[in-house]
């Protein structure tokens, strides 16, 4: 295990922006995950976690403190259930899982990113959800430096949640998660893009991957060496009954689906979209053209430049809809 100073961190994030960490430190076990909670702890030094850096915007002054890329890998089949280190790659899961036979996640192809960071952030996509098929999830202790095992009540999840973004679980270092997955599983079917897609048909567990990952590539940017993106930038926001009503009558085409008693969860690509920044740019930085959702880094924009952005998006939308757009990507600074 090597620490590092002054290490640039745009090269670690897909928004390819981002200034230095004071100390950098790449781990791919427990026993030098300890060495650096050690060394943090003797320097007083505040920790961050770096996964896959594909859900993060990091701040242009860098970050103050040591930052620690999770690299503990591992994967491992017993019946079904899947043993995952946290620093495999989501996709790279998924795909074994489906050509064993697996279900249950599949709906979940080709979203970036580790496992550490899909448990964190409770990934979802195509009407299914991280928590849906997690057993239980690996820890390490920062303040009592054990290893512990929280079962999926514990992690406390919800809508792109999770205990480990609240103050109470900032002491947890995710190690590694257990998949509960099934041989005989009943395909999600439900979203309307895959209905649109499959029809009356009863897809396999590769042909719904197949198409999950069609359908991703035909509205989502990735990012390259030119383009910087961490996908969908807002989370879709939730509204009362009262409230969606009252939005509806004024825009009939809005989109809303019930998710509880007196919940709406509306589309924020559509009200991004009819508030007028689908394909618009500012500078270096912008909205896709194929998808309002995501907001990108053209070359040489800065963390700045994003923020700003997303801050014009959100004050368009609470303007013309009365929404609040909250942000997926999580700000490190």
């Amino acid at each position: 295990m090597k620490i590092r100073k002054n290490v640039k961190l745009a090269k670690y994030t897909t928004f390819h922006v981002g200034g230095p960490a004071k100390f950098f430190v790449e781990v791919g076990s427990v026993k030098e995950l300890r060495e650096a909670v050690d060394f943090a702890k003797s320097n007083k030094l505040k920790i961050f976690i770096l996964g896959g850096g594909n859900n993060v915007l990091l701040a242009d002054n860098g970050i103050d403190g040591l930052v620690l890329k999770i690299n503990i890998g591992g994967i491992k089949f017993k019946g079904d259930l899947i043993t995952v280190g946290a620093g495999e790659k989501w996709d790279g899961v998924v795909a074994k899982a489906v050509s064993k036979g697996l279900g249950g996640i599949e709906n979940l192809s080709l979203i970036p990113g580790t496992i550490g960071g899909a448990v964190y952030q409770n990934i979802g996509a195509y009407g299914a959800e991280l928590k849906d098929r997690l057993d239980s999830v690996e820890v390490f202790d920062t303040n009592s430096q054990v290893i512990k095992k929280l079962s999926n009540k514990e992690c406390l999840f919800d809508y792109r949640d999770s205990i480990f973004q609240q103050p109470r679980g900032s002491k947890y270092i995710i190690l590694g998660a257990n998949l509960r997955l099934s041989k005989n599983h009943e395909p999600n079917l439900k979203y309307p893009d895959l209905i649109k897609y499959f029809g009356d048909k009863n897809p396999t567990l590769k042909e719904i991957r197949k198409a999950v990952i069609k359908i991703r590539r035909s509205k989502l940017v990735y990012p390259n060496k030119s383009i910087g993106t961490a996908g969908s930038f807002f989370k879709n926001p939730v509204i009362s009954l009262a409230q969606f009503k009252k939005v509806s009558n004024k825009y009939p085409d809005i989109k809303g689906r019930e998710i509880g008693v007196n919940q709406i969860k509306l589309f924020a690509g559509q009200l991004v979209e009819k508030a007028g920044w689908r394909g618009r740019r500012l500078g270096s930085v912008g909205v896709s053209e194929k998808h309002a959702m995501v907001l990108v880094n053209y070359k040489g924009g800065k963390a700045s430049d994003i923020i700003k952005l997303s801050k014009l998006i959100q004050k368009s939308v609470k303007s013309k809809f009365g929404v609040d757009l909250e942000p997926e990507v999580k700000l490190m600074a």
